[in-house]
């Protein structure tokens, strides 16, 4: 289960550790010592299980600390595959699942108009003959950006980040610049705000209890968005997602985690004792957090990433059908009349809310039939995450890192755009598969 030596040695220019073991003719950049916290840039807690395609777990490893305070006191805990954390944006690929029971059951159609479903006017200003749909917005092309008062906090609307002289419209600043008009790809956490407000608005359920109850409760799992249904015995397990501050693991989110039943919220400066119970359903999208606030474990993951594959033995969230639906291009970057913005080669093709892997420069990280994966990556406040499954021969590879470094946003390994930690996790794995380690 370990990298071969010239990728090691080729890590080198990122993870110092790994060259000089490497040129010693050892094979170092095992998961445990890329959480060895007496080796430089390393990470400080990760945790990973890879599957073959007939469910067989073939890796399973779990290395480092995460963090948590108790009582008043930051304490550090072993880290391990059933710690739960803020998976960031692999949330998105769940959100998707969710809503899509709702196209299978007739109730909206991917190619409606999002504002109608909505309930306010989108449309870009410079384009507003163009319909945005909700295909658009679940694959990062409906010409939508982070505005500068993201998120809109609970009490506020959805629609004033929308809407000409709305208190969160700053400016237009939520549209992309003309240039890039609907069909443009640019990767946006709104997108999945206005996708949660059109699933409370068709289902008249709450996102969070939405996503739960078509998603997660069938597979058993006590996950939950922004910890919305997680039992305390799942809380206690938790770590906070850290980054290093003059040495130190500092937590950056959930470095506190409140006892059940509370759910986290972003409350509006006038009024900060707002709970998720005053929330009205369709009002806001972005209140249970459908971009990233999925609270769940490597093993969640890893029963997640298994429903996609289709493995036996496993409830389906969704048809087959579905699956190979959302796992279809919807846009893919064309270098040649540049069409999006494809974050280093990183992302070179997506579908709706599926990571598309076109094994060209950047994306082939998972090996020479690296097209035949679909997943997402998740990264935020010093965590990284990834789901993923082959189409073609049903393995899996699932991981959580509780917290990198460096912010590995824009950061690039040796062999591909991939974070170089998650470039050990991936050799590993491709490893495990192989038979070897």
């Amino acid at each position: 289960m370990r990298p071969d030596r010239r990728s090691l040695i080729a890590a080198a220019a990122v993870l110092p550790w790994i060259g000089s073991a490497a040129r010693a003719g050892t094979e170092a950049g095992t998961l445990a010592a890329l959480a060895d916290p007496a080796r430089p840039d390393t990470v400080m807690g990760v945790g990973v299980i890879a599957r073959d395609g007939a469910g067989r777990v073939v890796l399973e490893e779990a290395h480092g600390s995460g963090r948590l305070t108790v009582g008043g006191s930051l304490r550090t805990r072993p880290f391990t595959l059933d710690t739960p954390m803020r998976i960031a944006s692999v949330t998105k690929l769940v959100a998707i699942t969710a809503l899509m029971t709702l196209v299978e059951a007739g109730r909206l159609s991917l190619d409606d108009d999002a504002g109608d479903l909505a309930g306010f006017r989108l449309r870009h200003p410079d384009h507003p003959d163009i319909r945005i749909t909700p295909a658009m917005l679940a694959s990062h092309t409906s010409s939508l950006r982070n505005g500068p008062s993201y998120p809109v906090p609970l009490g506020h609307h959805l629609a004033e980040a929308f809407t000409a002289g709305g208190r969160h419209f700053d400016d237009g600043g939520w549209f992309a610049p003309a240039s890039e008009p609907p069909g443009f790809f640019a990767y946006a956490d709104v997108n999945f705000a206005v996708l949660a407000q059109i699933a409370e608005r068709v289902s008249g359920e709450r996102f969070d209890r939405f996503l739960k109850r078509t998603t997660l409760d069938p597979l058993g799992l006590y996950s939950g968005l922004n910890w919305s249904g997680v039992p305390d015995s799942v809380r206690a397990r938790a770590s906070a997602a850290c980054r290093p501050v003059d040495g130190v693991w500092e937590p950056q989110v959930d470095g506190e985690v409140a006892p059940a039943p509370a759910i986290r919220v972003t409350t509006p400066a006038e009024t900060p004792g707002l709970t998720a119970d005053d929330y009205v359903p369709g009002e806001n999208g972005f209140v249970f957090s459908p971009q990233g606030g999925l609270r769940a474990s490597v093993r969640d993951l890893d029963r997640l990433a298994r429903s996609y594959a289709g493995h036996d033995g496993v409830p389906k969230m969704v048809a087959r059908e579905t699956i190979e639906r959302m796992s279809a291009p919807l846009w893919t970057w064309d270098p040649a009349a540049p069409n999006g913005d494809p974050d280093r080669g990183l992302l070179q093709s997506y579908g709706l809310s599926v990571h598309i892997l076109t094994g060209r420069e950047g994306d082939a990280f998972l090996g020479p039939d690296s097209r035949d994966w679909r997943g997402h990556f998740g990264i935020a406040y010093g965590l990284q995450s990834g789901l993923f499954w082959n189409r073609r021969d049903g393995r899996t590879l699932t991981y959580m890192i509780s917290g990198t470094p460096r912010d590995g946003e824009g950061l690039s390994g040796a062999r591909s755009a991939a974070a170089p930690w998650e470039e050990l996790i991936f050799d590993a794995a491709l490893a495990a598969f192989a038979g070897r380690g």
